[in-house]
């Protein structure tokens, strides 16, 4: 099948938590090397897998592939081949081909414990497209008709944690039952690849010992302010299904804005500043106090 090794190097992309971009060529006008509907995959670290015309075609996939990622939004483009557009590799056919570009983004949530915040977490984050694995000691929990699609891994925490690496730049939710295993997976995710995301749920007396802990056992106090406690946006939050939907909505703003984004989103500086709506002309300015002789 054509594009055979496109799609089994997709596969094991998103098997190992990689991305990339996926270039098709959606559009022949003329003579052209590449054929309507040839695939290229460029993994980040600048590895190919297929082909969309070579030379210039396969270079300006390169040149567009960063912004791509970054901004994990599909685009296009349109290369003239003609010597005079690209004089380096004398293409002379006269043609032209619209190349269509999709980021491969495979997002990790590995979500600690199985109980209720996780159980109404799970189809959100299935729904926001993030490849989730759930884990915990209870087996009546954590099984496939609570957690349908997900990864599911059963056993005491010190084992399964000392057992399992996240995949680099995995998000973790940290929603145990207890202070003890939220203590070790906290540690534990600490220790990962660079996490994108680490969420802590529970009240701030307990953040703050088992912050406490965690800093006692020698962890950076640069490592411990990456930790987004208590877990989940500001939206006063009180049930399980508002927890969730706060904490879905914390995973998009950090994968969206990066892990800096405020946990309230009206502070200054915690949106693009660019996107601010301006007060209408007619708003009068805050009323002064006279001064007092």
């Amino acid at each position: 099948m054509r594009n055979q090794a496109v799609y089994d190097a997709i596969q094991r992309l998103r098997a190992t938590g990689g991305s990339g971009v996926l270039a098709t060529v959606v559009g022949v006008r003329g003579s052209s090397p590449g054929a309507l509907g040839a695939k290229m995959l460029v993994t980040a670290d600048g590895r190919t897998v297929g082909t969309v015309g070579g030379g210039c075609v396969d270079g300006q996939v390169y040149a567009e592939m960063k912004e791509v990622l970054a901004s994990e939004r599909p685009r296009s483009f349109v290369v003239d081949l003609t010597e005079k557009s690209d004089p380096d590799h004398g293409l002379i056919c006269g043609g032209r081909v619209e190349v269509f570009l999709e980021p491969i983004v495979t997002t990790h949530l590995i979500v600690c414990g199985s109980g209720h915040i996780a159980h109404a977490l799970a189809p959100l984050a299935r729904a926001l497209d993030f490849e989730l694995t759930v884990l915990d000691d209870r087996e009546q929990f954590l099984n496939e008709e609570r957690f349908p699609g997900a990864r599911l891994l059963l056993g005491e925490f010190p084992d399964t944690l000392a057992s399992f690496r996240a995949p680099p730049g995995s998000f973790v939710a940290v929603v145990t039952r207890g202070h003890r295993y939220d203590q070790e997976c906290l540690e534990w995710a600490l220790r990962q690849e660079s996490p994108r995301y680490i969420g802590l749920v529970g009240s701030r007396v307990k953040i703050q010992k088992i912050l406490l802990r965690a800093r006692e056992k020698g962890f950076s106090e640069e490592a411990l302010a990456r930790v987004r406690a208590p877990i989940g946006l500001d939206i006063g939050a009180v049930t399980v299904e508002e927890i969730a939907v706060a904490v879905a909505a914390e995973l998009v703003a950090v994968r969206r804005r990066g892990p800096s984004v405020s946990r309230d989103l009206r502070e200054p500086g915690a949106v693009d500043e660019r996107k601010r709506r301006r007060p209408p002309a007619t708003q009068l300015p805050p009323r002064r106090e006279a001064a007092r002789g």
